[in-house]
């Protein structure tokens, strides 16, 4: 799926990206992939894919707790 529009990016370059780094920061998303930050539009579905990929790194029991 296409995440950014004008930067022509997709979730799953996304994905890469956050793999890629230990403590991502949207910023580096951006500059990972080549580019910086246009209209905006694609930040909160940038963050909602950083806080999905978060969530997959927390060990079972910091899952449960962070859920609540």
């Amino acid at each position: 799926m296409v995440v950014c529009s004008c930067n022509v990016f997709s979730d799953t370059q996304v994905r890469a990206a956050l793999a890629n780094a230990e403590a991502p920061r949207m910023s580096q998303i951006y500059a990972s992939l080549g580019c910086a930050a246009q209209c905006g539009r694609c930040a909160p579905t940038i963050k909602s894919i950083m806080d999905e990929c978060r969530q997959c790194r927390l060990p079972d029991g910091a899952r449960a707790t962070a859920a609540q």
